[in-house]
């Protein structure tokens, strides 16, 4: 449950840049994490809600955005997104281009996770 680290460093980011601020409240988190990180969105909030308790990120709203996969294939330049991939082992997915099978690809999105804004008070 990789989900516990992640959360944990979110919301350190999310402290930070409030007390930055000089935030009393933060009301809202938008976060983007890509499908390719396995990460659970449910999960994830579940955990802000337990790890915000006496914060001033506690009740905060979190809007989480899942952002798939877009890969650039290598062999026929095939660039979007992915309509399926196999699962080779649970942490290693392997991805193959929707046009020519090839897996020689470059992910250009779909394995990041980042914060991309708060609302504060």
């Amino acid at each position: 449950m990789h989900e516990i680290s992640i959360a944990g460093a979110i919301i350190d980011a999310v402290l930070d840049a409030a007390r930055k601020n000089e935030a009393k409240k933060v009301e809202e988190v938008f976060i983007e994490i890509g499908e390719l990180t396995a990460l659970n969105p449910e999960q994830l909030k579940f955990i802000f809600e337990t790890i915000t308790a006496g914060t001033i990120a506690e009740g905060a709203r979190y809007n989480i955005e899942v952002i798939k996969p877009l890969i650039n294939c290598k062999k026929c330049e095939y660039n979007g997104p992915i309509e399926f991939f196999e699962k080779l082992h649970f942490f290693l997915p392997v991805i193959k281009c929707p046009k020519c099978g090839e897996t020689e690809i470059d992910i250009i999105a779909g394995r990041d996770c980042c914060v991309k804004k708060i609302k504060i008070s």
